[in-house]
């Protein structure tokens, strides 16, 4: 194979430097051989191609120099990021608090219905479970079931309440209490 070449033989640096700049547009990457005289110019070329850079290694032959210029690593296209996977969700309370109930329960509602599709599961337990006596906020639920969100009801607190689970799935507290205890559930 042969290896792209370049004569810079009574040249300026700046005449130089564009007829490089155009090998190096209309061969991008290629591996190249340049051949030259005049020590300023070897200088010149050998610190604008590093500064592309392009690993450069000088010979030397008598009163001549050759600058032997290796193919440009092409960078691995990165993938994108993979966005992050949303935690579960735990909920706690049947409404924000402290302040006004009637508010905190609203901006509650509302913060339910933004979750992230692909959310693992949404979980009500101690008093979030008073949400089941609540038809607006069963709406909401159902909502997110229909969205793909499983909406679970922990088994302790809808005992201890003495309520419905309305139809939601049940599930025993340890599963959510070790997610719990590991930081590894989003807290509402």
């Amino acid at each position: 194979m042969d290896i792209l070449t370049l004569e810079l033989l009574d040249v300026t640096v700046f005449q130089a430097l564009l007829e490089l700049k155009g090998l190096l547009a209309d061969h991008p990457g290629e591996a190249l051989r340049i051949r030259g005289e005049d020590a300023l110019l070897q200088v010149n070329v050998t610190g604008f191609l590093e500064k592309q850079g392009r690993t450069v290694r000088p010979l030397r032959q008598g009163n001549r120099w050759e600058l032997q210029v290796a193919q440009a690593v092409r960078p691995v296209p990165q993938a994108p990021p993979a966005a992050p996977t949303p935690c579960p969700v735990l909920l706690l309370r049947g409404a924000f608090a402290p302040g006004d109930r009637a508010l905190g329960r609203r901006l509650l509602l509302e913060t339910l219905a933004l979750l992230e599709p692909g959310t693992p599961w949404l979980c009500l337990a101690h008093q979030a479970v008073e949400l089941l006596d609540d038809p607006g906020a069963v709406a909401i639920l159902e909502g997110l079931r229909a969205r793909g969100i499983p909406v679970h009801v922990s088994v302790s607190s809808l005992a201890h309440g003495g309520q419905e689970d309305a139809g939601f799935d049940l599930v025993p507290d340890t599963g959510w209490q070790r997610l719990l205890a590991k930081g590894r559930v989003t807290v509402l």
